[in-house]
């Protein structure tokens, strides 16, 4: 069972390099996990995508204002960025 799993993880992992989803720092991200914590990058991942979730909620909440604060906006924008390097 367990090497079905990895090799549905590894078909999924190079078809999302195929489509431009992952780069190399997704490699280098996996360089980091170790046999203590082998779920790292997985972790890592889900917790960009949650906290993107969260950041994009406040932008369309920012943006749906009749007044706009853009230094909010700004604040935000900058934190999605810091993210996703």
């Amino acid at each position: 069972m367990a090497a079905a799993e990895s090799n549905q993880l590894s078909t999924l992992v190079a078809n999302m390099f195929t489509a431009g989803l992952l780069d190399d720092q997704f490699r280098q991200l996996e360089m980091l996990q170790d046999e203590g914590n082998q779920d790292f990058a997985a972790k890592v991942v889900m917790l960009f995508c949650e906290e993107g979730e969260h950041i994009i909620g406040e932008l369309a909440k920012q943006l749906d204002q009749p007044c706009v604060d853009y230094g909010k906006v700004d604040t935000f924008v900058d934190q999605l960025r810091g993210n996703s390097a």
